[in-house]
């Protein structure tokens, strides 16, 4: 893969991972795969906040 397409796609990729990371360890584990989820699948929710509240460079 070339640099530009990692630079492009590199944070939608890892967040996409870590979501279904999330959604199977919910469905498919038990005791701290339930904790383990929660904090994969906040981590997106997280950062979306971040980028929609921070100030706008005009």
């Amino acid at each position: 893969m070339s640099k530009r397409f990692m630079e492009i796609w590199g944070w939608p990729i890892a967040l996409a991972l870590l979501t279904i990371f999330g959604l199977f360890s919910a469905l498919l584990g038990f005791g701290i795969w339930y904790w383990l989820s929660w904090m994969a699948l906040s981590v997106p929710i997280v950062m979306i906040w971040h980028y929609w509240l921070r100030p706008r460079k005009k």
